[in-house]
């Protein structure tokens, strides 16, 4: 493909949260025969200042680096929809008027913008293709006749190394990771933390609640908080843990699920987009319903202490679930994918050119 391709996204690293925006430089990396070029939120922190400018920002950075660029691209890739999506639109307003536009819709950048405004509808008017991580995130989406295909976005490579630990060579019997806040179910881990004290638990991650947990891991001794991690130091982490946790209310697919999979570790999961669209319950981990919070709560106890007193044999097949139901789903195959949908996009470009 001799088109120039840019990956822009709202997401990356910061001092609290060194490996955010991990899955787009996943991305990125799997489709370095491209030579992509890659945007990313760099002035990024926890400030009152930065959450109120972040994006004007991030906006004169983009003009600068690629509006006023002699560097010209053809195809636009957006990681977040909304309202990252302004980005593309002024460099196809003031650069290059034929670019086409790619966005991927990751969840919050459609759960968090309902009802929708005008100005988040019409912005939509500019993308010639959208990629949604679930079909269930494609269903919420305002508008259902757009150009689309769900394909999430992809694991880190060194998860296709993993090995299958059996399940007494475990050393943590409940792994939770991710964002540390009330959507993802902190609230509900330190409920489980409290109620089951025999239960070894370990905690990956940051965010608002990340003191609560502190306070916990003081009081309880089956509480151990690890810091964020590069995806080799979590493949060890998935490897040493009997089950991941997902308690999430809302997600779009959860990839945090599918490298605990690939590693050979089931998941018991809270019922949301992302988990109906990767766990069979009871074949490859648990699905369970977000009933009332008391119900939920007793729900999780059970299926966690119904898993650790699986047999050897039980367990074993469970991990075998877990590692095909993954494997689909490894960066480089989604890469592939992306690869083609480009190459499509750049054929409708030169026949409406040639018209």
């Amino acid at each position: 493909m001799s088109e120039k391709l840019l990956i822009i996204t709202n997401m990356g690293p910061k001092a609290s949260a060194p490996f955010q925006g991990q899955f787009v430089t996943n991305q990125v990396d799997a489709l370095s025969a491209l030579d992509p070029a890659y945007f990313f939120m760099t002035w990024h922190n926890d400030s009152k200042l930065n959450r109120l400018l972040k994006y004007p920002v991030l906006w004169l950075q983009f003009i600068w680096r690629y509006v006023l660029s002699f560097r010209r691209f053809d195809i636009l890739h957006v990681h977040y929809y909304y309202p990252t999506i302004w980005l593309a639109w002024t460099y196809k307003l003031l650069r290059n008027p034929k670019a086409k536009i790619v966005v991927t819709c990751h969840g919050s950048d459609i759960y968090l913008y309902k009802p929708e405004s005008k100005l988040y509808k019409f912005a939509a008017s500019a993308v010639d293709f959208f990629v949604f991580t679930s079909e269930s995130l494609r269903e919420k989406f305002f508008d259902q006749n757009v150009q689309s295909m769900v394909l999430p976005a992809g694991i880190h490579p060194t998860f296709a190394t993993s090995q299958q630990l059996s399940l007494p060579e475990k050393a943590i019997d409940v792994l939770f990771v991710g964002t540390l806040d009330h959507n993802k179910g902190v609230d509900r881990l330190l409920k489980l933390v409290a109620a089951l004290p025999q239960v070894k638990f370990a905690v990956v991650g940051h965010g608002p609640m990340q003191q609560q947990l502190v306070a916990a891991a003081a009081q309880c001794q089956n509480l151990q908080l690890l810091s964020s991690q590069s995806p080799t130091g979590l493949k060890s982490y998935f490897e040493q843990s009997k089950c991941l946790i997902s308690l999430s209310r809302n997600e779009s697919f959860g990839l945090v699920m599918t490298e605990a999979m690939a590693c050979y570790t089931p998941v018991i999961a809270t019922e949301t987009d992302g988990s109906k669209a990767q766990i069979v319950h009871g074949v490859n981990g648990f699905c369970l319903t977000q009933l009332g919070e008391a119900e939920l709560h007793l729900a999780l106890a059970e299926a966690i202490q119904q898993l650790l007193r699986f047999s050897a044999a039980e367990y074993q097949q469970i991990q075998q679930a877990c590692r095909t139901s993954a494997t689909p789903y490894f960066v480089e195959k989604v890469a592939a994918q992306l690869t083609n949908l480009y190459q499509q996009l750049s054929r409708k470009s030169g026949q409406s050119t040639t018209k």
